[in-house]
């Protein structure tokens, strides 16, 4: 039987392929979450406002205002504050703005990533 011996180019080959799949999909999932990160950043905008328009009606600024006007009493009182602060917060808008948040920097942690990706590929030069 003959023993068949690859070309010394052939490795090349396939590593350069290789490197340019890589390439490929990392650019593809920069694409991709890039606009996940926008349309999360413009989400993040509308969550805050839902928020702020949220705090506004339950009082929670009321309650925040009275740590510049009667320090005293809330430092007295400092745990019953607290509980009162922490009632009047509303809880869902809070908890979609911290899901949005989480979006917002999962996706530029991943754009980060795969940036690294692309831009490394091309100083590895395979000889």
């Amino acid at each position: 039987m003959k023993e068949v011996i690859p070309s010394p180019e052939l490795y090349l080959k396939i590593m350069k392929r290789l490197r340019k799949e890589e390439r490929i999909l990392a650019v593809k999932k920069v694409l991709l979450f890039s606009i996940l990160f926008t349309s999360s950043a413009m989400g993040m905008v509308s969550a805050v406002k839902l928020l702020i328009s949220q705090m506004q009606s339950s009082g929670f600024f009321y309650f925040v205002s009275l740590i510049f006007s009667d320090f005293s009493i809330v430092k007295a009182y400092w745990q019953n504050f607290l509980l009162a602060t922490l009632e009047a917060m509303p809880a869902v808008s809070r908890g979609l703005c911290f899901l949005v948040l989480l979006v917002l920097m999962q996706s530029a942690k991943i754009i980060s990533k795969n940036a690294k990706k692309i831009s490394n590929i091309n100083r590895l030069a395979i000889n």
